[in-house]
């Protein structure tokens, strides 16, 4: 069964206080979104695809012909993003995998992980998420009472104060059945705080419209360490992910 990843690295990256994009940072000496590409590389990923903006050129310039270059001129939210690669992957079938491109720290065998468990039960997505003493400015996992089936991923912003006291949180990483993936994404809107047009919104609209429910669900992968999924918008959030890369470079690598 074939594999596509869609790495998304169209934005500027404006709290990093740099012209240069954000996903060229470098960690442990190597461009974030490169030592994302070198993981996919390893498993090996049928197509990656990498979702480009804010000085484009350099991100092509730094990854050559290893991935295929979709552009999001407007950057209007995550599944705004994604759907620029609709083109190139509706009508294909396998698995898709939604990465952030400032997430250089994940491990390889955690994305195999996650992809397995999408194939493992033919999900329609498996989101991975993590568990946090704060959770403040993270999506939050909704999940049903009996089943503990997630059902909905509520961004922050548009939160109640009794979900803010939800502490798994969404990590922006995704394995989707890619046909459920592109079926789906049209129906999301940006009604909410933001005005964007949330990926996060997925998990509703799969459910309103049938493609998640059922025996076809939308599942959660808990992450055990969420140093792999550090947030890196500053530059002082990147100087702690270099701290962690070289304090357990075998891990990280």
């Amino acid at each position: 069964m074939e594999a596509f990843a869609i790495l998304l690295g169209a934005g500027k990256g404006t709290r990093m206080k740099s012209e240069l994009p954000k996903v060229l940072h470098p960690v442990g000496g190597v461009p974030m979104i490169a030592r994302l590409v070198g993981k996919l590389e390893a498993i090996p990923i049928t197509r990656i695809l990498a979702v480009i903006g804010h000085r484009g050129e350099l991100v092509k310039k730094c990854l050559g012909t290893r991935v295929t270059y979709v552009e999001q001129e407007n950057q209007l939210g995550t599944a705004h993003a994604v759907q620029q690669a609709e083109q190139l992957l509706r009508n294909r079938s396998g698995s898709t995998l939604v990465l952030t491109g400032d997430t250089p720290l994940i491990r390889q065998s955690t994305i195999e992980r996650l992809l397995a468990a999408q194939r493992a039960h033919t999900s329609a997505g498996v989101v991975l998420t993590a568990i946090v003493a704060d959770p403040t400015g993270y999506g939050r996992i909704i999940r049903d009472a009996a089943s503990g089936e997630v059902v909905d991923i509520i961004e922050e912003k548009d939160a109640t104060p009794e979900q803010k006291l939800i502490n798994e949180i969404n990590t922006g990483i995704f394995c989707f059945d890619n046909e459920s993936l592109f079926g789906a994404l049209s129906g999301i809107t940006n009604e909410n705080a933001q005005k964007e047009y949330y990926l996060t919104d997925i998990v509703k609209v799969m459910r309103q419209t049938g493609i998640a429910g059922g025996q076809k669900r939308f599942e959660a992968m808990i992450l055990e360490d969420p140093t792999e999924v550090m947030g890196i918008n500053t530059p002082e959030q990147l100087e702690e992910a270099n701290r962690a890369f070289y304090e357990h470079m075998g891990i990280f690598a």
